[in-house]
């Protein structure tokens, strides 16, 4: 009998575990967040992936995941059309993570705006929300750190 509760107990783990891992699956498209921000041609669905779930391990390409989060909302703000002060957050940024304008700007900021423009659904109320609940903490220089 309890050979039998086993065999049954590792038959309901592995579909769990596939069913599970489906279920992730399906909403990044197959993508299992690793490796695809290093892509020439980066896809959506590996794009939002990132924006969602953070820029870490290599997908971070070499920068502080916690910078990418900033970039990456500062981005989607440009491409959700949501205004701030741009010279303002990025002195801010340039006095947490170094580096200089130039840098901010076209290598994380527009990077980022690039690759959210790229979807066009890219732009939920949720996301939206998110951006403009951030922007008062950054101007202030007040970056979360998230990973």
């Amino acid at each position: 009998m309890c050979q039998k509760n086993m065999a049954l107990f590792r038959a309901v783990f592995i579909v769990m575990a596939t069913v599970s891992l489906n279920v992730v699956a399906q909403d990044y498209g197959n993508y299992l967040g690793k490796g695809g921000m290093s892509a020439y041609d980066i896809k959506r669905n590996v794009y939002e992936y990132h924006y969602d779930k953070g820029f870490t391990g290599e997908d971070a390409m070499g920068w502080d995941p916690n910078l990418q989060y900033a970039w990456s909302r500062l981005g989607a703000a440009k491409t959700c059309n949501v205004s701030y002060p741009s010279e303002k957050i990025i002195e801010q940024l340039i006095a947490k993570y170094g580096e200089n304008t130039l840098t901010h700007e076209m290598v994380g900021i527009n990077f980022h705006a690039a690759q959210s423009k790229a979807n066009p659904s890219f732009c939920t109320l949720t996301r939206i929300d998110e951006i403009k609940d951030l922007l008062p903490a950054f101007e202030a220089g007040n970056f979360p750190k998230k990973f």
